[in-house]
């Protein structure tokens, strides 16, 4: 008769024993130490060593632990002890050392972890073999994992020897970073390497995958290598023509060193080509490099090396150099040419982490005019004719009011061959400081405790030169153009009876300049004659500023209808500023300049120095009166089932105001200039402006008469401008786009994406649809020579949006229309397709010079980043 030994999770005892079964159960567990495991669910363990040959430790290791349970443990016991658990219940068969776990079965031994809806576990043989769970459907219900290590992978059926450390799985599917191998059979060594039959290798995370590498034998040495025997490609369960005799697949989750498959291509100009072919080569775990080729059959060709560099905490940033031998036609052709173009790009970020209260950051780039032309691939990079570098280091104190900045500058016209570098570029700033405050404040400040001060330093120096022309054997110190500024300024705010608020600041500005630039007008060569002079030259200004302004609000309530109240904000303002003259004495800043036709005006002889740094500006005293008032008009409405309330914004900033000069000659009075802007269903902006001119104009020029003194208006409008904005998106659903989103974070895809090609290679699928048209018109009435008034208008219209046709599939476009010469605008359109483990992205840009369209079809993941196809145009060939 069989003893059978149960107990179910609620720990019900099923039937009832005497004394004696008790007593006779008891002798067994001592005698027969193969059948002895704690029943307790949850906690139920397995104590005892591995014996291996010839080690007497491992069961003197037994003894010890047996000794102190006060049991005897076999020597063939696993050497560390089986944690299991399960929902349902947990049998011990005594007779054949059998024990069963059901229902969510958990088991853990050392680092293994072993889930599955039913489990054996053999002691005897100590081989653990495991099953799923089916409910009343024959649909599997349970969840079927193993994982040792860093190894983890889910499976049908298993069976696993404890000693051995050997195993047979069943439909086993494992995953190596974002690969994955599915097996329908697996033998697994103690080396946790593995031998598998029938494999399908593949990146789609799902069970039964779009694509995948089919391979009868595959054998995985795990975080090194897979290695297969003959192969094919199958897309959709259908077998291509691309065999492989042998396949090698990488699944260290670290970088190696492969080749880059190229891509096919077909140009009129240049030819059948070949991109993008090259080879990747791991340096080590923070620098990686690559270098790149083009070849074209008609004699093209590019290099393209690029190093890509990171340390976490530390920094990270990539250099690419390239190089490009265009040859457009063939050789012998009238029309044939050739060009030579280059580019680098540098891009580098320190870690705040590394350097707390400092950055640096390192932006560069510049090439040959011609690169983006030839090489560029997309419109956006074709029509790009500026080369912008910034190089910076900035300090701040902590607790303290200063802060440093050095930085090296290049801005380069691709199209003017014109280079602007300046290098350095030095800023230290002192924040406003009130020196005259207490440290222990007691009661009102005092007026002279709200006297502030600020302090800035700025030296430039800075070189302009053609890239053509350019050479460092040439250079001297007296092409560059340098200079320091020092400027200090003082103000308060004080408020006035009340309700005035009075401000005012004195600010000096103090120059160092070490070059002096005169032009004379040469009449019999009809050009200026340049005079250069080196050496120290110090000049300073000063000005006095001080406004005057309060604010005055109008209310007016409704007790009925859905109108509740309206809000009239008026700001008016006052503003006074002088500066003196600096063109006579004392200071004598500015010469006297004749042009052409004998004209006397007064030029700087610093005006060759950088723009910030070039010295005073004010040749004749300033001093001038001003006033603007500023509206703002809001309503407040009730809620159709009166519960609450919202405020509408009609009118968000309508502002008039002009200025009248105390010490100009003439035309005292500045243009009144106005403005505005407002919202509408927080869906249209509008905004408005333009300036009327008080002054009468005649044959081209601004008469010094007022316009109503000529009998005219008493001003009368000169330019005027509007635009009008608006947005429009489809609402889609919250719940959706949350859970797209929380997908979204954990998508190493996305998150792969995102960061190499930025938010311009990205498009949100959860808007349905959106539209963006922005507009603009300007109106310029401007005076003849021969009297006559000429309007000048200038339309702009631009129109963007996108449209998705399905969750996965998303339309973008962007055009306009080019009023000037009737035409449509720069347009072009983008259909995205996401299909789940592929993408599928066509750009077109339908006419126009640098109409072209680029279709590619690639796997998303990077291990098969080669797996694609790739059609394009260029638009090199429209000409």
């Amino acid at each position: 008769m069989r003893r059978i030994f149960m107990m179910d999770v609620s720990g019900r005892v099923w039937g009832k024993m005497k004394a004696a079964v008790f007593t006779l159960l008891s002798l067994l567990l001592l005698l027969c130490p193969n059948a002895l495991m704690a029943q307790r669910i949850n906690t139920d363990s397995i104590p005892g060593p591995v014996k291996q040959a010839g080690d007497t430790t491992v069961s003197d290791t037994a003894t010890k632990k047996g000794a102190a349970l006060g049991i005897r443990i076999s020597p063939d016991a696993p050497e560390h002890e089986v944690v299991s658990s399960a929902r349902d219940s947990a049998i011990l068969d005594m007779e054949t050392s059998i024990y069963y776990l059901y229902g969510d079965a958990q088991m853990q031994q050392d680092d293994l972890e072993l889930k599955s809806g039913v489990v054996e576990f053999n002691q005897k043989i100590n081989v653990i073999s495991a099953y799923p769970e089916y409910d009343t459907n024959s649909r599997k219900v349970s969840e079927q994992s193993f994982k040792q290590g860093t190894e983890t992978f889910t499976y049908d059926s298993l069976r696993y020897n404890f000693k051995s450390r050997r195993a047979i799985v069943r439909n086993a599917r494992m995953q190596y970073g974002e690969a994955y191998i599915n097996s329908y059979q697996v033998k697994r060594n103690p080396d946790q390497s593995i031998f598998g039959y029938k494999n399908v290798y593949t990146t789609c995370n799902l069970e039964h995958p779009h694509f995948g590498i089919n391979a009868r034998k595959i054998k995985v040495i795990p975080n090194k290598v897979a290695a297969s025997g003959r192969a094919h490609l199958e897309i959709a369960d259908l077998p291509t023509p691309l065999l492989f005799p042998f396949g090698i697949f990488p699944i260290n989750p670290e970088k190696k060193s492969g080749f880059i498959l190229p891509t096919y291509t077909l140009t009129g100009n240049r030819g059948v080509g070949l991109q993008r072919m090259g080879y990747y080569v791991d340096i080590n775990k923070y620098i990686g490099a690559s270098v790149m080729f083009d070849y074209f059959s008609k004699g093209s060709f590019g290099v393209f090396g690029s190093t890509e560099y990171s340390k976490r905490y530390k920094y990270n940033g990539a250099l690419n150099i390239d190089y490009t031998y265009s040859q457009i036609g063939e050789r012998f052709d009238a029309d044939a040419a050739t060009q030579k173009d280059f580019k680098v790009r540098w891009k580098h970020t320190v870690d705040q982490r590394a350097m707390p209260g400092a950055t640096f950051t390192a932006n560069v780039e510049f090439g040959t005019g011609g690169y983006n032309l030839v090489n560029g691939m997309t419109a956006d990079l074709q029509l790009n004719n500026q080369y912008r570098s910034t190089i910076a280091y900035s300090k701040t104190w902590v607790g303290k009011p200063f802060s440093f900045t050095a930085a090296a500058n290049h801005n380069q016209s691709t199209r003017s061959g014109e280079v602007v570098v300046t290098l350095p570029d030095i800023s230290f700033n002192v924040a406003q400081i009130t020196p005259f405050q207490r440290k222990t404040r007691v009661g009102k400040d005092r007026w002279y405790e709200k006297i502030s001060a600020s302090y800035n330093f700025a030296a430039q120096n800075r070189i302009n030169f053609i890239d053509t022309a350019f050479s460092f054997r040439n250079m001297s110190f007296e092409q560059f153009d340098n200079g320091i500024k020092h400027t200090a300024a003082i103000s308060a705010t004080y408020n006035v009876l009340r309700f005035i608020n009075w401000n005012f600041s004195i600010p000096y500005n103090e120059y160092w300049n070490t070059k002096q630039t005169f032009y004379t007008w040469n009449q019999s060569e009809l050009k200026n004659d340049t005079a250069t002079k080196t050496g120290f030259f110090a000049t300073r200004d000063f000005s006095f500023n001080s406004s005057l302004n309060t604010r005055i609000y109008g209310l007016k309530m409704f007790k009925k209808g859905n109108l509740m109240g309206i809000r009239h904000v008026i700001t008016p303002s006052l503003n006074f500023n002088y500066t003196p003259g600096f063109a006579r004495s004392p200071f004598n800043y500015f010469y006297d300049y004749y042009d052409a036709s004998g004209r006397q005006s007064y030029n700087s002889p610093y005006s060759a120095s950088p723009s910030s740094i070039m010295g005073p500006t004010n040749p004749l005293p300033n001093g001038s009166a001003g006033i603007s008032i500023n509206n703002n008009l809001q309503i407040k409405v009730r809620s159709k089932d009166s519960t609450g309330t919202r405020n509408i914004t009609l009118i968000d900033g309508l502002a008039i105001g002009a200025n009248y000069n105390f010490f100009a000659d003439s035309n005292h009075l500045t243009n009144i200039s106005f403005s505005g802007r407002t919202s509408i269903l927080q869906k249209f902006n509008i905004s408005f402006g333009g300036a009327f001119d008080p002054y009468h104009w005649e044959n081209g020029y601004r008469t010094k008469y007022y316009s109503i003194e000529k009998e005219g208006p008493i001003a009368k409008m000169r330019n005027l401008y509007a635009s009008l904005d608006f947005d429009l998106s489809g609402e889609s659903n919250r719940k959706e786009d949350e859970e797209v989103e929380d997908a979204r974070a954990n998508n190493p895809d996305v998150q792969r994406m995102l960061r190499n090609n930025g938010l311009a290679a990205y498009y949100d699928f959860n808007i349905p649809w959106s539209l963006r048209i922005s507009s603009s018109v300007s109106y310029t009435v401007n005076n003849q020579k021969d009297g006559r008034e000429k309007e000048v208008y200038t339309p702009q219209l631009s129109v963007s949006g996108s449209l998705r046709f399905t969750k996965k599939m998303m339309f973008n476009f962007v055009t306009g229309y080019d009023f000037l010469n009737k035409s449509i605008g720069a347009t072009t359109l983008n259909i995205s397709r996401d299909l789940h483990c592929w993408q599928m992205a066509l750009n077109i840009t339908p006419f126009g010079l640098y109409r072209n369209y680029n279709f590619t079809l690639n796997v998303k993941s990077s291990v098969l980043q080669d797996l694609k196809l790739t059609r394009r145009r260029a638009y090199q060939d429209n000409f």
